[in-house]
């Protein structure tokens, strides 16, 4: 266990640290000098990896990806420029988001079972720790979710094991079961319109079939779906440079971006208009038609541009605008 938690903590997530952390305090009479010596051992020898691999693809030397991010988020806290959230945020609103119906359940089940009372005071310390960054997402805390969910089972078993409650249990527990499932499968059906930066880039090259090309990817654009794995083409640059003069953005001949105003002016024009979520309808009348109620409102997010005078094949004579199917 100690190899697997240090070699998760140091490759893959920085900040399973702080669960790993609380764990390990919570179990800290059990903790033997050969297992923090296996701990320590494999954090080196798991760091040395991390560089080596990680200096190879970034072509940056010690580089050690995982402990930047923990010094660009924690040490200088630049975190808060992705957002900000109050510190009751993980409580009030992400858990109970990813139990779904297993919420009440688990909270029974921590109420009635004192037997792992260390297992669920190191959760929640590991989540408090989390509410004192400004900064949160729910991905942070996923490694509480397998914890929580045990606490569900416990407090379902505890309350069929009363015999009075028995039927009423498991129908409350089957219905919980299968609406968290629908609930689960809409919210990932809405997600998928959260990408629109990355089927914005789809469109550009599905549209621009010129070797010539560099494109500027604005910040919204990164966040939305434009990752290495959509970079298709090896002839084109693709750069995602912040903080540019409005006169840098000539040295593109296309654009991703989220504001086209100022760059309408400066030469470029819109060749594709990508839509994506913006929010939820419903509509109870379409029952009577044998739809289903609800379905996702879209607009306009991210703006593919062409900079009308640059060397190359000219496109931009026809401009095409792309839905997500509802």
């Amino acid at each position: 266990m100690a190899v697997v938690l240090a070699f998760t903590c140091t490759v893959l997530r920085f900040d399973a640290a702080v669960f790993a952390a609380a764990m390990l305090a919570s179990k800290i009479g059990c903790i033997t000098r050969p297992t923090v010596t296996t701990f320590f051992a494999t954090v080196t020898s798991s760091a040395v990896v991390a560089m080596v691999i990680d200096a190879y693809y970034w072509q940056q030397k010690w580089m050690w990806a995982e402990l930047n991010v923990f010094v660009f988020n924690v040490v200088q806290g630049r975190s808060s420029e992705w957002g900000v959230s109050p510190p009751r945020f993980y409580f009030t609103h992400f858990i109970p988001r990813l139990l779904l119906g297993a919420f009440p359940f688990a909270c029974i089940g921590m109420l009635v079972d004192s037997r792992s009372a260390r297992l669920s005071m190191a959760c929640f310390a590991a989540v408090g720790v989390f509410s004192a960054n400004a900064h949160k997402e729910w991905r942070f805390i996923l490694p509480a979710v397998p914890i929580f969910n045990m606490y569900a089972g416990i407090g379902v078993s505890k309350l069929y094991q009363v015999a009075r409650f028995r039927q009423l249990v498991a129908l409350a527990a089957t219905m919980a079961a299968a609406l968290s499932l629908v609930i689960t499968a809409t919210m990932t059906l809405i997600s998928s319109y959260n990408y629109p930066g990355g089927h914005a880039l789809a469109l550009l090259h599905a549209i621009e079939p010129s070797s010539n090309v560099s494109v500027h990817i604005d910040t919204f654009s990164a966040m939305t779906g434009v990752c290495r794995f959509g970079q298709l083409r090896a002839d084109w640059v693709y750069d995602k440079s912040e903080g540019l003069d409005l006169d840098q953005f000539g040295n593109f001949t296309h654009l991703l971006t989220s504001d086209p105003k100022p760059h309408s002016k400066r030469g470029f024009e819109i060749i594709g208009t990508q839509h994506g979520y913006s929010g939820i309808r419903l509509d109870f009348k379409q029952l009577l038609a044998g739809q289903l109620p609800i379905s996702v409102r879209q607009k306009p997010l991210v703006w593919v541009m062409h900079r009308v005078h640059h060397g190359g094949s000219k496109t931009g004579s026809a401009c095409f605008a792309c839905d997500l199917p509802v």
